[in-house]
């Protein structure tokens, strides 16, 4: 074919479906293999198992992923995106600062109680010390905190905020406040009065969150007057 001369269009149509075809056998993989591994991590689960639950030849998986270890990586990379777009969307410039803490807490507070899959994988994680999430981790981080940090230097900037409020520290004890409640659910069960995921004490939780979160941050009145 001449340089500049397009494809036929049946030719392009037939490059255009197979292309469809590898996107939806990649997502299927991801999805199956998201489930195995929260219920089993990286070490328990079986490429076999992985492959029969996606409804797809094996060598299929080696062929998108190359190993197991990679295709653990892009399920971490699949999942962490998630906690990524919801802090895109978290910070509205104009709005008041507190408005803006509490629409990001509770996004990240009810997104983890909805997604299990998600809090089981971050646990499995944990326990390979970062090995797998340090891969993708970072970059996602810096993307996370950059969004929701100008929630917290917009407060700041307004004098609703400290003044020396430290970022960085903030938005790990407001991830750690959130994603315990969910990770130790188990643990913390049979000591607990009531259903923890119920919907009113889920409501609960996040109120007091929500508090705790305010008293650290918010400028003491001595301060404003």
């Amino acid at each position: 074919m001449a340089k500049g001369e397009r494809l036929p269009k049946r030719e392009t149509d037939n490059k255009n479906e197979a292309s469809a075809r590898a996107e939806e056998s990649k997502n299927r993989i991801l999805l199956a293999a998201a489930d195995i591994f929260s219920r089993k991590g990286l070490d328990g689960a079986r490429v076999d198992e992985i492959a029969a639950a996606a409804r797809i030849n094996k060598r299929m998986i080696y062929h998108y992923f190359e190993s197991k270890e990679n295709l653990y990586v892009e399920v971490l990379r699949y999942n962490y995106r998630k906690i990524y777009n919801l802090a895109k969307g978290a910070f509205i410039p104009g709005a008041d600062p507190m408005e803006n803490v509490e629409r990001a807490l509770r996004q990240y507070f009810y997104f983890l109680a909805r997604d299990e899959e998600f809090v089981r994988l971050v646990n499995w994680e944990a326990l390979n010390r970062g090995r797998y999430g340090s891969r993708v981790l970072p970059q996602l981080l810096d993307l996370f905190e950059s969004d929701l940090g100008q929630i917290l230097q917009d407060g700041i900037n307004r004098g609703v905020f400290r003044p020396d409020l430290d970022i960085r520290q903030t938005l790990l004890s407001m991830h750690a406040l959130c994603l315990i409640y969910f990770s130790r659910r188990e643990t913390v069960q049979p000591m607990w009065a009531g259903d923890m995921m119920s919907e009113d004490m889920l409501e609960e939780r996040c109120r007091h969150i929500l508090d705790f979160t305010f008293n650290g941050i918010l400028k003491n009145k001595e301060e404003t007057e």
